[in-house]
C-alpha cells in the first residue's frame, strides 16, 4: 500500500525540483519562472527559495536590467551553498575540479600517475588538499568497467577487477564511481548535443573506444553496471587480438591505440599519447602515411556506428574526445561508411553523427553530475536543512 505523503514531504520533493531545475537549466531563472516550470503558486514558490536560501543553497540575484519597473531577480548557486569534487582518471593523467550547483567547474589540479593503483593514493592527497565543509559529495570517472560497482578492470593497464572498495575507503569524502564513456554520454545529455534526445548513443574515443546507450536522458548499465563495451564487439572485422583477451574487437581499429600501431609502435599501458596527436596534425599537413591512419581510423568508426544504428536504432550518435577530432577531419568519411554499413531501408535517413558539445570535459562533467544526483535527493536534503537550521 503506497505511503501518504506528508505536508513536510510535499515541500522538500518540491525543493529538490526547485534545486534540480536550477541545476538542469542552460541560464539562471526568475522566481516567477520557476512557479510555472514546476506547477506551482508564485507564493508557492516565493516560500520555498525564502528556506532554500536561508539554508545557503539557493541565491536570488538582480538581473541586469535596462527598463523600468520593478527589478527582477535570478535564482542561482548560493555562495556558500554545497560542492561536488569531480576525478576524471584517465590511463596516463588525472585531473581533479570543483563543480557548483548548475554545472560550472573549476579545474584545481591535474598530474600524471605511475599507471598503478597507487594512483589512488595521489588522488586522495589531491582531494584532501581542496577539502572544504562546502564539499559534500565526490563523483569518480575512471577508463575501464566497474563490475558489480565495486570491481575495476582496465585490460590497457594489466588491471584485473581491482576492488575499488579498499581504494576508495577511509579518508576519501562520500564518493559515487562510473565509467568514463557512461559518464562523457551522460554529460551530452544534460549539457550538450543530446539534449531532449529519447534514444541516443554516444561514443567516447581515447586509446580506444567506448559508449553508451542513453533512453530519456540516462545511460543504461546492465545487470552488473558494465553495459556499453561496444569497443570490445568484432564489429569492423579484425583479426588482432585485444588485451582484453578477446579477438576482432571494434576498438583495435579506433582511438589512439590504433594510429599508434598503424605507425609500427606496440600500444597499450597508457602510453602513446603524443604520438597519435602527432599523427593526426601530420595528416592535417597531408603526409600520406598519416592520412592514411587516420582514414583507416574514421572509416571503422563510420562503420561500427552503422553496425550499431541497425540494432539500436538511435536518433542521433555524439562523440567526444579523440571523435571530435575525428569528425572534424573525416566527417564524410565517417558518415559514408556509417551509411554503407546500414541496412538499406535505413540508409534515407540514417543518425545525426554529431561532434559532444562538452568537449574533452566530458567524463568529468559526468562524474559531476553523478554526485550531483547523490546531493539533489529527498533524504540529503532533509539531513542538510536539519543540520544547517542548527548552525
Amino acid at each position: 500500500m503506497p505511503q501518504t505523503m506528508t505536508s513536510a514531504d510535499l515541500r522538500i520533493r518540491n525543493q529538490v525540483r526547485l534545486l534540480r531545475a536550477v541545476h538542469d537549466a542552460a541560464a539562471p531563472f526568475t522566481r516567477a519562472e520557476a512557479a510555472r516550470l514546476l506547477g506551482i503558486g508564485r507564493n508557492t514558490a516565493a516560500a520555498l527559495v525564502g528556506e532554500l536560501e536561508r539554508a545557503r543553497l539557493l541565491h536570488e540575484v538582480p538581473a541586469e536590467t535596462g527598463g523600468r519597473g520593478r527589478p527582477t531577480t535570478l535564482l542561482v548557486p548560493h555562495p556558500e551553498g554545497p560542492l561536488v569534487l569531480a576525478v576524471d582518471f584517465r590511463e596516463d593523467t588525472w585531473t581533479l575540479a570543483a563543480v557548483e550547483l548548475g554545472g560550472a567547474a573549476t579545474e584545481l589540479e591535474t598530474g600524471e600517475h605511475d599507471r598503478t593503483p597507487a594512483v589512488f593514493d595521489e588522488i586522495r592527497a589531491a582531494v584532501a588538499r581542496h577539502d572544504t565543509p562546502r564539499l559534500a559529495m565526490l563523483g569518480f570517472a575512471t577508463s575501464g568497467p566497474i563490475r558489480d560497482g565495486h570491481r575495476l578492470h582496465i585490460s590497457h593497464l594489466g588491471w584485473d577487477e581491482v576492488e575499488l572498495d579498499s581504494v576508495l575507503g577511509a579518508g576519501w569524502p562520500p564518493a559515487v564511481i562510473d565509467n568514463d564513456a557512461r559518464l562523457a554520454g551522460l554529460a551530452e545529455s544534460r549539457r550538450g548535443a543530446l539534449r531532449g534526445m529519447g534514444t541516443a548513443m554516444h561514443f567516447h574515443i581515447d586509446f580506444d573506444i567506448g559508449g553508451t546507450l542513453l533512453l530519456a536522458g540516462d545511460a543504461q548499465r546492465g545487470a552488473h553496471n558494465i553495459a556499453g563495451e561496444f569497443g570490445h564487439m568484432p564489429l569492423t572485422g579484425s583479426t588482432l587480438e585485444c588485451m582484453c583477451g578477446v579477438r576482432g574487437c571494434w576498438s583495435l581499429d579506433v582511438g589512439a591505440n590504433a594510429l599508434v600501431r598503424r605507425f609500427g609502435k606496440q600500444p597499450g599501458y597508457g602510453t602513446g599519447r603524443e604520438l597519435a596527436q602527432e599523427i593526426l596534425r601530420r595528416a592535417e599537413d597531408g603526409e600520406p602515411e598519416a592520412v592514411a591512419a587516420l582514414d583507416e581510423n574514421a572509416a571503422a568508426l563510420g562503420k561500427g556506428l552503422g553496425a550499431l544504428a541497425n540494432a539500436l536504432d538511435p536518433e542521433a550518435i555524439s562523440l567526444s574526445g579523440l571523435g571530435v577530432d575525428l569528425i572534424r577531419l573525416r566527417r564524410n568519411l565517417i558518415e559514408d561508411a556509417c551509411r554503407e554499413q546500414l541496412m538499406a531501408f535505413r540508409r534515407d535517413e540514417p543518425p545525426q553523427i554529431l561532434a559532444g558539445t562538452v568537449g574533452a570535459a566530458g567524463p568529468l562533467t559526468g562524474a559531476a553530475e553523478i554526485a550531483w544526483d547523490g546531493i539533489l535527493d529527498p533524504d540529503w536534503l532533509r539531513n542538510s536543512l536539519r543540520n544547517r537550521s542548527g548552525r
